[in-house]
């Protein structure tokens, strides 16, 4: 059976970070430089201060990751304009530590948990897209990926496959991760990849990754589907394409040599019909660990030679692992449709030679991609191009 292949655009976003619990607040203080990164006192790692970039909620009788979600789902959904229940919408939700902290606390038998313990069957890690799909009331497919750290790219081709396939006509894509716990940070501080002070991406004061949570949702429909429900709603831009690859070399190393990274955006432009000139602005995964940063500025540099616009955010909202990338797919979004790119927040002395913004500023461009690495040796790329859906 053959399906006739659609274009696919996003038409609605919503965000829940550290720097603001909804899109706007979070674009505009992305756009300023600000940051959610402060000093944590930490009494259950030895009285330590650690920098972290939480998200200030109100408590609640729920678990995080779902407090986190669901404001951001829900947020996408009203900028979309979608009406409930949206039936042959695809929801893809995909988390790296999903209900990690009820977990613990639950463990530990801690005050802070309302979960009776007879409740873990609803704290496994698919549950979150099951809660979103309940949630939607749809009646159309229900993912829940999980790739460490490449996760919310993952979501995105997820999403993007099942609507090209014909096996809906839009999907809500989705992730978040609430990692602020105590075997999180323990486990990067063992690693050696957490940060004394803060987060700086490819500068030569780098000292690690800033832990951070929070959540974002887009919402993508095909053109067709969107042409049919009249949608007066603004795009964003177009999926054009991705790359998936895993090295198969480390549990936390990337490949010294990046083959699998480099095809995987070789097949992320291959399948968006795109050049490596073409793309005018990248979000680089940019965690502040020395590793990483070198790793990937020189696979950049080989690749792009023509020195596309640079950007890398987690220095404003901490390195929410899974949900990493579904949040720079946003701002990737967003600076294609009002051309401006957002600043290397937390950047300090740039060690690598790429064209990286130092401050918001506008810039006209048609192509961004938006890169993300993983534990496991995951790879994930997803191009975005700004649309040419004309919305009436």
């Amino acid at each position: 059976m053959s399906f006739e292949r659609d274009r696919v655009v996003v038409t609605g976003i919503g965000l829940v970070t550290a720097i603001g619990q909804d899109r706007k607040t979070t674009w505009t203080n992305l756009l300023a430089g600000k940051t959610g990164i402060e000093p944590v006192y930490a009494p259950r790692l030895g009285d330590a201060v650690i920098p972290l970039a939480r998200v200030d909620l109100l408590q609640a009788d729920m678990p995080r990751v779902e407090r986190l979600i669901l404001p951001a789902v829900n947020e996408a959904i009203a900028d979309a304009g979608l009406v409930l229940p949206p039936i042959d919408c695809g929801i893809v939700v995909g988390s790296s530590r999903s209900y990690q902290r009820e977990w613990e606390l639950l463990m530990r038998h801690d005050s802070q948990s309302r979960l009776p313990r007879s409740d873990w069957l609803n704290l496994l890690p698919g549950n979150i897209a099951r809660l979103v799909a309940t949630q939607t009331k749809t009646q159309s497919i229900v993912l829940s990926p999980m790739a460490a750290c490449a996760t919310g790219n993952w979501a995105i081709a997820q999403a993007y496959e099942a609507i090209q396939m014909g096996k809906c006509t839009m999907a809500i894509a989705a992730a978040v991760d609430a990692p602020i716990v105590p075997l999180s940070i323990a486990g990067f501080q063992k690693l050696g990849a957490m940060a004394r002070t803060g987060l700086y991406p490819f500068s030569r004061e780098r000292e690690g990754l800033v832990l951070g949570e929070g959540a974002a949702a887009i919402v993508m429909e095909s053109e067709s589907a969107l042409r049919s429900r009249g949608c007066v709603s603004r795009c964003y831009g177009e999926i054009l394409g991705f790359g998936l690859t895993n090295d198969a070399w480390h549990p936390t190393s990337p490949d010294p040599e990046h083959t699998q990274a480099e095809r995987a955006i070789h097949t992320c432009l291959d399948r968006a019909g795109i050049n490596a000139e073409d793309v005018g602005h990248i979000n680089l995964h940019g965690t502040g660990t020395q590793l990483n940063d070198a790793s990937e500025a020189k696979l950049a540099a080989r690749i792009f030679p023509h020195a596309p616009h640079v950007s890398a955010t987690k220095g404003a909202t901490g390195h929410v692992l899974g949900a990493t990338g579904m949040m720079e797919a946003a701002f990737c979004l967003m600076a294609l449709r009002e051309q401006v790119l957002p600043p290397c927040t937390g950047m300090r002395s740039p060690e690598f030679d790429l064209n990286f913004t130092h401050n918001a500023c506008e810039v006209e461009h048609r192509i961004a991609l938006n890169v993300s690495f993983g534990f496991g040796g995951q790879n994930a790329v997803v191009a975005f191009g700004r649309s040419k859906v004309p919305i009436t």
